[in-house]
């Protein structure tokens, strides 16, 4: 806001209008509306308004002199507005006038916000709402020095290595641990954050560091620019004490709270100012031995002129005599009240509220039958990332439980689509149908196989040199020392041992070439797999559990047959679920590196940049029609009296004007026809003359008054039927309008749909609790609530169903949970338990150790409960009950189609159990109709891949034949010529 001599120029604002013809001053420059003319004069020139309040001054002079301001007033305010004694309150920028401060502090408004960094504003103005630091610049100073090595998710920073070097990454999550103190309330751990940072240089790695390896920008962070930003949003009133509060549209979009707490007002702070004013103020604590002679002879004559001895007696002999203090006595001071406990300002850290010890425990968690948990991770991430790039793998989504059952199925003869479909459509994402390989570590995996020369290629001796002695290399004549080295280089270097025959099995198979072709049947792709896994066993990170894959596929002793593919498809068909999700999650990493899920991430953030526009056009629509809807219902409004029911109005005869008046002529009661005298005869005929004229006029004004009034009746009843046709029409309107803004709200939810879908980037977390478990929903975002609707399966109603938790990770265990003994001691002595301790009390029998572990919640009451538990004085807990609240509709819409539909499939398979067979079939296929009945992913079928490619995944293509293959096919399918007696072909004749 602009200033003037140091205090915000605040407008005065728009004062309720009743009749719309009223006279109003309006001041141009700043919009101000007046309704009367002193306020309009007092609002720039005061010494003018107070003219007319002179007593001495006549009428005439009065309106004279009113009506020579009335002329220059519009000039004193421009000249008022023009002085140059503004300043921009956003940059401190001085000697402007009104107009060019307002236009200084909207440049200035703008470059903030392009510059200053986004992820930062929320924090700092949560900080810095009702605070009471005086001066601005001791609030930027205490700000800057607070955040300055503090950073949160999504910020970009720069990444220092221990080398110096230095690069450019982002901040993925942040995990705080607070300050620790002891008994006697010394530090005994600083608080301190460790960070989750993407490193864009090194092929995206994360790295955790802490604030010293991580700086800013140095031309983004600085106190210049966050003064500017401060001053552009926050404000307060000009009175002493009074606190910093933030501009009401930053407030709302951030959710900061906005309600001043009671002793931060004007009213308190005066009230507590007269309070320390009139309490009365301590004696010194000070004898007269104490004091010097000097003070002691000034004491005495002070207590002389009050008529006090200065030992305690007074002047007076008959009053009562008191015996003053005994020599050395000390008076006693006022009691001094130890100070209030601080006020806990919730949220706080979630481990220091203390235990409510009620009995109340988490909801107990549910764990999935017959799969350890140590493989849940893996089962969620590969299902979730099939499901939300379906598009890219060309595969139809299917439900968590599907996915599973797939996964577990083992069965010779008969094939589950959706296990065969997975594997195939993921292998494929890996080269290309030109044999190109698309995955970047496959890609240096096989290029450095192909540049390692092989292992019997004789070396001439100026090319390489042994690293380590051989046994062939001693000397005739060597020493002890070495022949030692040569044996301890021996026994130094042994061979690494392979637990399986991968390489032996893979000997002559063209995996690349195969790939390429989608040749994947009989055992096609499982060789495919076998070879990528081998590949992937160099890498070390992944060696341990790509080694497990390939003992079972490959192992040592089973003997290599003739036909290594089907050797490799019956072992694969006996594998168990953690090894299959063990391959498919390796082969899935691969894929997420291709470029055509690069581009499929790129094409979703483009779509999000497009909805996102598409949606704010919507709300304008929608804000124009609700703008214009309300403009109606007023018309309405002001038109719906006007249609009540017209009371009854009686009807005028057509012959009325045939109708004689009946006081002139009538007959009398007595039977007299005149009760004039018959003698005047002349008189008698001027008066009957003039009698017929007056009835003429009148029956002729009559007439005239009765075509008056029926041409009013006709133009009311005209402008009545006007006005009820604007009302039908408005009415009307009124419902277009009310059916055209439900439909922009409809496709505003769509839009919000669409965003919600599109956003495939990463899995979003729910939140944590108190122990740092991460709560996951994971139809949230990057695909639709229910799955695809053109899915197979789409009629079961749900994706996943279920709130997963995951238990914490390493580090954060370490850091709230497993302290340090000394740390636990600490915590033991304030509350009474061990963090692990409480958290055994809290969580009941079903804790999550690690991140590892895994649980969930299926039904809508687990999950009113798990609300319940939660405390929102905590800072993680707050966050993760506002996300249930704001999901909650949605999760238990979903929770309960899960429960019907698996209730509604037990009820089904039940009675096809108990059903008896029909007709006469053979073995294979009642036992595929029973594996059919009993698995529930046997129903799914890759309708997407069949509607764009017309085959599946699992199937290989069609060969073209060639062109001699092709003419002999036509050679063996034309008809014999008839051959004769003597051997030739017979002729026509």
């Amino acid at each position: 806001m602009v200033l003037y001599k140091r205090k915000p120029v605040t407008l005065i604002p728009h004062p309720p209008i009743v009749n719309d013809a009223a006279e109003v001053w309006v001041v141009d420059a700043t919009g101000e509306v007046f309704t009367e003319y002193e306020k309009y004069l007092k609002r720039f020139v005061p010494s003018v308004v107070t003219i007319d309040a002179h007593s001495n001054i006549s009428p005439d002079t009065t309106i004279f002199i009113r009506q020579a301001a009335h002329d220059k007033i519009p000039r004193l305010a421009r000249l008022t507005l023009k002085q140059k004694k503004f300043t921009d309150a956003v940059n401190g920028k001085s000697g402007l006038t009104y107009a060019d401060a307002i236009a200084s502090e909207n440049h200035s408004a703008e470059a903030i916000d392009d510059i200053f960094p986004r992820k930062l504003r929320e924090p700092i103005l949560r900080k810095v709402q009702f605070s009471t630091t005086s001066r601005m610049d001791e609030l930027v100073n205490i700000i800057y020095d607070e955040f300055k090595h503090e950073y949160f998710p999504g910020e970009h920073v720069i990444v220092t290595l221990d080398n110096s070097e230095a690069m450019p990454g982002l901040i993925r999550e942040k995990a705080r641990f607070p300050q620790i103190k002891g008994p006697d309330g010394q530090i005994q751990r600083h608080a301190f954050s460790r960070y989750f940072v993407r490193i864009e240089e090194i092929n995206a790695e994360e790295a955790i560091l802490d604030s010293k390896h991580l700086r800013r920008d140095r031309k983004v962070f600085t106190k210049l620019n966050l003064r500017a930003f401060l001053k552009k949003s926050l404000a307060r009133e000009a009175w002493n004490g009074a606190p910093w509060l933030v501009n009401e549209n930053l407030a709302l979009r951030y959710r900061l709270p906005m309600e001043i707490p009671h002793h931060l007002m004007k009213e308190a702070q005066s009230l507590l100012k007269s309070q320390q004013t009139h309490l009365p103020k301590p004696r010194q604590r000070r004898s007269i031995k104490n004091m010097t002679p000097e003070e002691q002879h000034q004491f005495r004559l002070e207590q002389q002129a009050r008529g006090r001895q200065p030992n305690g007696h007074g002047p007076h002999p008959h009053g009562p005599q008191h015996a003053g203090p005994p020599p050395g006595y000390m008076l006693p001071s006022m009691p001094v009240r130890p100070p209030p406990p601080p006020v806990i300002k919730y949220p706080i850290e979630d481990t220091d509220i203390s235990p409510k010890n009620n009995g109340v425990v988490r909801p107990p968690l549910k764990a999935l039958p017959e799969i350890d948990m140590s493989t849940v991770g893996a089962l969620l991430e590969v299902w979730n990332t099939l499901n939300v790039q379906a598009e890219v793998y060309v595969l139809d989504s299917f439900t968590f439980d599907d996915f599973v059952a797939a996964m577990r199925f083992q069965h010779a003869d008969i094939k589950c689509e959706l296990l065969e479909e997975m594997f195939c459509a993921v292998l494929k994402q890996l080269v290309t149908a030109q044999g190109t390989i698309e995955a970047e570590l496959l890609r240096s995996l096989v290029l450095n196989e192909d540049e390692t020369p092989d292992e019997s290629t004789e070396a001439t001796p100026n090319e390489s040199k042994a690293s380590t002695p051989a046994v062939d290399d001693v000397p005739a004549r060597s020493t002890r020392s070495r022949l030692s080295q040569v044996e301890n280089a021996q026994q130094a270097t042994p061979e690494p041992l392979i637990p399986h025959k991968a390489k032996e099995v893979l000997q002559g198979f063209d995996w690349k070439s195969a790939l390429a072709l989608r040749e994947v049947e009989d055992g096609g792709w499982q060789m495919i797999l076998l070879a990528v896994l081998y590949q992937l066993s160099r890498v070390p990170s992944q060696s341990e559990s790509c080694d497990r894959v390939l003992a079972f596929l490959a192992p040592l002793d089973e003997p290599i047959s003739e036909d290594p593919k089907e050797l490799v498809r019956t072992r694969f068909v006996h594998m168990e679920v953690g090894l299959r999700i063990a391959a498919l999650q390796a082969i899935t990493l691969l894929s997420v590196t291709t470029k055509t899920l690069k581009k499929f991430l790129e094409q979703c953030s483009e779509d999000q940049t497009d909805v996102r526009k598409k949606k704010l056009e919507l709300q304008r629509e929608r804000k124009t029609a609700i703008e214009e809807l309300t403009n109606k219902e007023r018309e309405r409004s002001a038109l719906a009296p006007i249609t009540l029911p017209p009371s009854p109005t009686v009807e005028i005869p057509a012959d009325a004007d045939t109708v004689m008046d009946t006081t002139e002529g009538s007959i009398a009661p007595n039977g007299a026809g005149s009760s004039e005298p018959e003698e005047d005869a002349p008189t008698a005929n001027r008066s009957l003359r003039r009698s017929n004229n007056d009835r003429k006029r009148k029956r002729d004004e009559e007439t005239a008054r009765r075509n008056a009034e029926e041409q009013k009746r006709k133009q009311a009843a005209a402008l009545e039927e006007k006005k009820k046709k604007q009302y039908a029409a408005l009415v009307r309107d009124c419902e277009l309008l009310k059916e055209r803004i439900m439909d922009l709200e409809a496709r505003i939810a769509d839009c919000d749909d669409d965003l919600r879908e599109a956003d495939v980037q990463r899995t979003k977390l729910l939140g944590k609790d108190r122990f740092c478990n991460r709560y996951y929903w994971f139809e949230r975002n990057g695909q639709p609530f229910g799955g695809l609707p053109s899915s197979s399966t789409s009629t079961r109603g749900y994706a996943n169903g279920r709130i997963w938790v995951q238990g914490p990770d390493d580090l954060e265990r370490e850091g709230f949970i497993d302290l340090p003994k000394d740390l636990q001691a600490v915590y033991r002595a304030h509350w009474g338990m061990t963090v692990p301790e409480r958290r055994k009390q809290e969580e009941g029998l079903t804790s999550l150790a690690d991140a590892h572990e895994w649980g969930f919640y299926e039904t809508p009451d687990e999950l009113d409960s798990l609300i319940g538990w939660l405390d929102d004085r905590g800072e993680r807990e707050k966050k993760l009950r506002r996300e249930f609240f704001e999901w909650r509709e949605k999760i238990t819409t979903y929770m309960r189609a899960y429960k019907s539909y698996n209730d509604n499939e037990a009820a089904r398979r039940l009675e096809a159990e108990e059903e008896p067979k029909k007709g006469i079939a053979t073995r294979r296929q009642t036992q595929e109709s029973e594996i059919t009945a009993k698995e529930r992913c046997m129903d799914w079928r890759n309708t997407m891949v069949m509607d764009e490619q017309k085959r599946l995944h699992s199937v290989n293509p069609v060969k073209k034949p060639t062109r001699k293959e092709a003419a002999a096919a036509a050679k063996a399918a034309a008809p014999s010529a008839m051959i004769g007696r003597s051997g030739k072909p017979l002729t026509r004749q």
